[in-house]
């Protein structure tokens, strides 16, 4: 139980690099104080305040497009009911006018706005203070770290000295912030085969032999199985199928090594270790947690959560083109907390 906690913290709580140039489209996540800031590989960028550690607490997110006529949107969530008259800046009431919407979806309620005057108007309020308090202040999003996320998210934009900026304004014009760059383009397709259970069988048999020095290495628990994980086997073409071995199981999740198989009894298992661009080289996943594969998309997904609640965590996509495994989708959020379980920043996304 202790090796299977350190080796996820290490994979979903490791820190992350700062990301390229913009025209590089790397995707980034940085940590300023109580403040993140993630940019995807399409550099929208989402910048969100919250108190670390503690469980269903208000959040305040910027969430902007590239390009030079992105408009900003602002989100307060608060995990319980709220007016909008009950928001304070360091004690000082802040006053939400006709631009701000509220919606409630049972104990949640949202505020938000597009309004460029609001973004600006709200950032004047904030930029000097220490807290945003909400409700009976008891409840607080810090704001240390804020000015100096969003000044990261207008340098990933190629903002800085412009008019559109957030924090360092200057007086070029929108024109000169470059578009957004393009998203890689991604085909999913149904797998319309099917396994045999024999197949199946001698296909995660073949895994586990092959295999069997990495799951040493990997000090993978023998009955890993037996709590929840199963030993799957599926199809991806006619020669190659995708082998999942349970490797870890802890207390609400687990972890299995995947495999890629030939399915005409030539070659050996290939152990999928994808990289993700969580900064610098990419960070190698040696284990997936909790995997699943689509066979309507051929997407093979996980997800696995910092803790219980999951508010923090990594998920992951990628779908079979035939030949391999090709990245869809990334979202991680390291630090613990907020208003929503699972809404973790996207780093990586397709068209």
């Amino acid at each position: 139980m202790k090796n299977f906690h350190k080796r996820v913290m290490a994979i979903l709580l490791s820190s992350l690099a700062p990301g390229g140039a913009a025209i590089a489209a790397e995707s980034s996540y940085d940590q300023y104080k109580s403040w993140l800031i993630a940019c995807d590989n399409g550099l929208t960028c989402e910048a969100k305040g919250f108190t670390n550690g503690i469980i269903s607490i208000p959040d305040l997110r910027f969430h902007r497009a590239a390009g030079p006529d992105a408009v900003t949107e602002v989100t307060i969530s608060v995990p319980f009911p709220v007016e909008l008259n009950e928001f304070r800046a360091d004690g000082t009431l802040l006053h939400f006018g006709s631009a701000w919407q509220l919606s409630r979806d049972e104990n949640l309620t949202i505020i938000s706005t597009k309004s460029p005057e609001a973004v600006v108007e709200l950032l004047s309020a904030l930029r000097n203070a220490t807290e945003l308090q909400v409700g009976d202040a008891k409840a607080v999003i810090p704001l240390d770290g804020m000015v100096a996320a969003l000044l990261h998210m207008d340098d990933r934009q190629g903002r800085l000295g412009n008019v559109t900026a957030l924090i360092k304004k200057g007086a070029a014009p929108a024109s000169n912030v470059a578009a957004a760059p393009a998203l890689p383009i991604l085909a999913r397709r149904k797998i319309d085969i099917a396994l045999s259970d024999a197949e199946k069988q001698r296909l995660i048999m073949l895994a586990k032999g092959s295999g069997k020095a990495l799951f040493e290495v990997e000090e993978c628990q023998a009955d890993a199985s037996k709590g929840g994980l199963d030993e799957e086997a599926y199809p991806l073409d006619a020669d190659h199928a995708l082998v999942f071995i349970p490797c870890i199981m802890g207390a609400y999740q687990g972890s299995s090594l995947v495999f890629i198989m030939p399915r005409n009894g030539n070659g050996s298992a290939v152990p999928f270790r994808p990289r993700l661009p969580l900064g610098g080289d990419g960070t190698e996943m040696k284990i997936l947690t909790e995997p699943g594969f689509d066979t309507n998309t051929g997407s093979l997904q996980m997800a696995g959560r910092g803790r219980a609640v999951g508010d923090c965590g990594l998920a992951a996509e990628w779908v079979w083109d035939g030949m391999q495994f090709q990245l869809a989708a990334v979202s991680y959020q390291r630090n613990c907390g907020g208003s929503q379980l699972g809404d973790w920043p996207t780093l990586f996304r397709t068209s």
